[in-house]
Parts: C-alpha cells; sequence; structure tokens
C-alpha cells in the first residue's frame, strides 16, 4: 500500500534512520468560497474527495453550485493544511482541507504540471506547524478516487459554479506520481484524459 515511501526508506536511508524523516506543515485559514475562487489557478492537480461515507450531507455555501457531488466539500473548507517531504524520487507537497468541525474534505496533491506560483499564492501567510513523523497516517488519506483535473469556476446568472476539466496533456513525472499517490491512499486513479 505504501510502496513508494518503502521504496524511498530503502534506497535513501538505512531502516535506523527512517524516524529521523519528518513532513513539514503549515496550516492556512480560509473559507472556501474563497479556496473555490482561487482553485482554477493552481491548473492541473491530483484531487482526492474524501469518501461521502465519512462526510455528514451539509448546504453549499450560498451563491455557489458545483457541477459535482463530490466537490461539494471544497466549498465548506475553513483550513488548508499544507504538507511537505522529500523522498527518494524528490519532493511531495499537498494541501488537506477541513471543515469548521476538523473533519477532512479532500486532498490536492502538487504535480510537475501544477502553477507553483499560484500554489505558493494560495498558501501565503500560513502558521507553521510543528513537524510531524513520516508515517503512513500522515502521507495517506480517506479518499474515495484519485483524480487529474484542473479546477473551473464559471458564472450562472447569479450563481458562481465550481467545475472541473480534464487534465489534458500530464508529464510523465507527473503520471507517475499520480500513481505513487493514489497506490498510497489506496484508491484507483482515474483517467488524465475524457
Amino acid at each position: 500500500m505504501f510502496g513508494w515511501l518503502a521504496h524511498a526508506f530503502a534506497t535513501v536511508r538505512s531502516s535506523a534512520d527512517t524516524a529521523a524523516w519528518t513532513i513539514s506543515r503549515s496550516s492556512v485559514r480560509i473559507d472556501g468560497t474563497t479556496l473555490a475562487a482561487r482553485l482554477p489557478l493552481l491548473g492541473g492537480v491530483l484531487y482526492l474527495p474524501a469518501c461521502a461515507s465519512s462526510r455528514p450531507a451539509r448546504e453549499l455555501a450560498p451563491g455557489w453550485l458545483v457541477t459535482r457531488l463530490d466537490l461539494a466539500p471544497l466549498l465548506q473548507t475553513e483550513e488548508l493544511r499544507a504538507s511537505s517531504m522529500i523522498g527518494a524520487d524528490g519532493p511531495r507537497e499537498w494541501i488537506d482541507c477541513f471543515d469548521a468541525s476538523g473533519a477532512f474534505c479532500a486532498r490536492l496533491h502538487l504535480l510537475p504540471d501544477t502553477d507553483y506560483l499560484a500554489w505558493d499564492a494560495l498558501l501565503a501567510g500560513g502558521t507553521p506547524l510543528p513537524a510531524a513523523p513520516v508515517c503512513p497516517g500522515e502521507v495517506a488519506c480517506k479518499a474515495a478516487i484519485a483524480q487529474l483535473l484542473r479546477f473551473r469556476t464559471t458564472r450562472m446568472a447569479s450563481l458562481d459554479v465550481l467545475d472541473t476539466l480534464p487534465l489534458g496533456q500530464l508529464s510523465s513525472l507527473g503520471r507517475g506520481i499520480a500513481r505513487d499517490v493514489a497506490r498510497a491512499a489506496a484508491v484507483s486513479l482515474a483517467p488524465a484524459f475524457d
């Protein structure tokens, strides 16, 4: 399940050194509507929505619609927790979205194809959190599926609409990272092309 992580440990450090590996983390307070408005700037990302069974149904933010049910939790986001680590195959960065009660909503995973400047702008002003040890609970998440996509917002009458687009072209490194992340989360990876 965590093959890429185990491989990273085996190839870079001896098993005695793995306890020293950590994940850098920070927290950003942001409401779901601000997040939704900024998501299209990221370009291509790997999106891992929370399992529907683990989240209670809630109303959408006023003035917003979603084209897919698994996008609704993004509008309920109140906090982003950004995490980064270095593995044998390079850096990994992701953002976990949490609602006001602290429930996991979704994960966005940075890809080589993501707009790094927009990613950094989204996380600007974050508060550093204590580093966490690299462990399956920090790396995996309770997601329903892993999807390669781009976000889009449109206007319909007086409502804002959060939607997605196919990712289109994806680098081979991005495909490899997406496969590894999906494997670590124990979910299937939806195709990048429609």
